[in-house]
């Protein structure tokens, strides 16, 4: 699916900075994959835990270049991908190394490995298509990553979409992936005339959220700039004291 950035940030311009940065995105991306197309020697993702290391410093360059990062404050970034230090399977459970001598924050360095990696994620998606496996315990089958994001089918049936490997699949219709509750008592919508096809649905049990996407979205726009489009709906639900599981395609768990 193609979609024009530039005419989706002329319908949402209170959205242009996401949305241009999630254009970088892509371009990282779409590099990522002609390079390593052309990595012969390039491990299986399912038996790498990051880039192979013989193209990680070009990834680590693709990176700063794109994002117009300092390169030699990245320096110890790039340092431990060659030396194979950094395990990207441990991002969607919460994990990753905390690398001391990097000049930003826990949540920076969050945020800089899942845009860093994606293009890894995404790659392991498409070599192991696990789409229309159920979420057990409302975690990916894939990556294990908690959802951030539910789209609504026909029956009514319900699927969870995972922000780091594009993995989806069903999800029972009523209950909180997050944590299992199904106490409608402590279920509620948010919902907002300014969003038509979007609305959250946020746990009292466990003070989290999800959003939800009407179906007829995803025929007019990707996941991601779904996701994106809705933000406002974001910051409505975290203003309630709701939190988001999982990062969205700018690496923004917090929106503020």
């Amino acid at each position: 699916m193609t979609i024009d950035i530039p005419a989706l940030i002329e319908k949402r311009p209170h959205l242009k900075d996401p949305l241009e940065l999630y254009a970088k995105w892509q371009g990282f991306q779409q590099q990522v994959t002609e390079l390593m197309q052309k990595k012969t020697s390039a491990v299986p993702p399912a038996e790498s835990k990051a880039y192979p290391r013989d193209g990680a410093a070009a990834v680590w360059q693709l990176f700063v270049d794109i994002f117009g990062l300092p390169g030699e404050e990245m320096k110890p970034l790039r340092q431990a991908l060659e030396d194979g230090d950094v395990d990207f399977m441990r991002l969607p459970i919460g994990e990753f190394p905390l690398l001391s001598s990097l000049p930003y924050s826990q949540e920076e360095q969050a945020g800089i490995l899942f845009l860093l990696a994606r293009p890894y994620f995404l790659a392991l998606g498409e070599t192991f298509p696990l789409d229309g496996s159920p979420w057990e315990e409302g975690r990916c089958p894939l990556c294990s990553a908690r959802a951030a994001l539910t789209s609504v089918i026909e029956g009514p049936k319900r699927n969870l979409h995972c922000s780091f490997c594009g993995t989806s699949g069903p999800y029972r219709f009523i209950g909180c992936p997050n944590c299992a509750t199904i106490d409608t008592a402590k279920l509620n919508s948010i919902v907002s005339d300014d969003e038509p096809g979007f609305r959250v649905v946020t746990c009292d049990a466990c003070q989290t959220y999800v959003k939800v996407m009407e179906h007829s979205v995803l025929h007019e726009m990707t996941m991601d700039l779904a996701d994106l489009s809705s933000l406002p709906l974001d910051i409505i639900a975290q203003g309630k004291g709701y939190a988001r599981m999982a990062p969205n395609p700018i690496s923004l768990k917090k929106i503020e």
